[in-house]
């Protein structure tokens, strides 16, 4: 188990003096196990990674696999930026990658459950130049994975990728993560592929906000929610309040929630043909609905309007 107790860290500069990144993080994450770190920008999740991967050294609180100092594990690390060789084939990468551990890999070396498993058998004399975008980051995964780590962290890898390629990957990263029995910790503001995760840790302004599995954090929107897209929400608001409707949520200047309800319940409220309503939709909650109501955040951008009735 990676274990992450009382995490605080300070970036000190001479001309911006002292920015407080973390403040007493902490939280666990389990073998066999995809763990999402989630927040908006600023929120400490590049620092987390820096002190999980070894990138930035600790100065508070301890970050612990199996009870061992985590930088004496064997880690898989998979980076937002590429980190391949453009001209160099798939095979070439993986070979200097396995020099960097001491290895001298030949083809006959190659996990062929590894190498099958990510379709890449294929395409070992392919310049990596040459590959999608989606065959890249699975090279990338193959590094991560190639040296047999007890635990992998990555990045925001779905950077660039379109969704179904993103769900390829995912479903790849899920499996080896089971097969492998990985600690695997997933940096991301993709709060779709969170949502897949078995738990997600939530870090809002250099702390953890929330830290559960998906359904339980959406446990209190109930199976389906109504979005409300439109004008003069408040007026919508007042309405559902005074018919002692479904809670409310505000969560953008033309968006409205609401929560634990259905699109027939709604219409009992309000009049679908109401000029103020654009746009009336029924959907399953989503992390996005969760985060923006304990943080007034979305995760891609700045604060969005939040009231709740």
């Amino acid at each position: 188990m990676l274990r992450l107790r009382d995490i605080s860290h300070t970036y000190r500069t001479r001309k911006s003096g002292e920015t407080h990144a973390l403040g007493g993080v902490s939280f666990d994450a389990r073998p066999g196990e995809v763990t999402a770190v989630i927040g908006p920008n600023g929120s400490g999740k590049s620092t987390m990674f820096g002190l999980v991967t070894g990138g930035l050294a600790l100065q508070q609180g301890s970050v612990t696999l199996d009870g061992q100092p985590v930088g004496g594990a064997r880690t898989g690390v998979v980076f937002q930026s590429p980190a391949l060789d453009q001209y160099l084939s798939v095979f070439e990468n993986l070979a200097y990658h396995a020099m960097l551990f001491g290895l001298r890999l030949k083809r006959s070396d190659l996990p062929a459950e590894l190498i099958d498993g990510l379709d890449l058998a294929d395409r070992l004399d392919t310049r990596v130049d040459e590959l999608s975008g989606g065959f890249q980051r699975r090279v990338e995964l193959a590094k991560a994975l190639m040296t047999e780590p007890e635990l992998l962290v990555l990045d925001e890898p779905f950077t660039g990728l379109d969704p179904a390629v993103r769900d390829g990957f995912f479903a790849m990263l899920e499996q080896a993560t089971t097969s492998r029995g990985l600690v695997t910790l997933l940096v991301t503001h993709d709060l779709g592929m969170a949502t897949r995760c078995a738990r997600v840790v939530l870090l809002d302004s250099g702390r953890v906000a929330a830290d559960a599995r998906p359904s339980e954090l959406l446990a209190g929107f109930g199976s389906t929610v109504v979005v409300i897209r439109g004008r003069e929400l408040h007026g919508i608001e007042a309405q559902v309040r005074e018919a002692k409707g479904p809670r409310t949520l505000r969560v953008a200047d033309d968006a409205l929630l609401l929560c634990d309800t259905s699109l027939r319940d709604v219409l009992k409220i309000l009049d679908e043909h109401d000029p103020r309503i654009e746009d009336i939709e029924a959907r399953r909650p989503s992390l996005d609905d969760y985060f923006v109501s304990v943080s007034g955040f979305h995760p891609q951008g700045g604060i969005q309007e939040l009231e709740a009735a």
